[in-house]
């Protein structure tokens, strides 16, 4: 898939009004139930939930930044 493609894709799922809503509210939701966690276990399993839609959020905007990177000056 071209970087192109990608950023098209990106596009079109975040210009849905109901991207950032349903987004926000997952990870209200999973922040909420990490710190009502009753065990390390669930707490572990509640950030790993909250780290996958953070991850997912800064995939989609790297796929819409299409720029060639610039070298750093000497």
């Amino acid at each position: 898939m071209t970087p192109a493609e990608r950023k098209s894709l990106a596009e079109q799922i975040t210009a849905n009004p109901l991207f950032k809503a349903i987004l926000d509210e997952m990870e209200t939701g999973a922040i909420e139930a990490l710190i009502n966690a009753q065990d390390n276990e669930q707490r572990l399993h509640r950030q790993l939930k909250v780290q996958a839609i953070r991850e997912f959020r800064t995939d989609l905007a790297q796929c819409l930044d299409t720029r060639t990177p610039k070298s750093a000056p000497a």
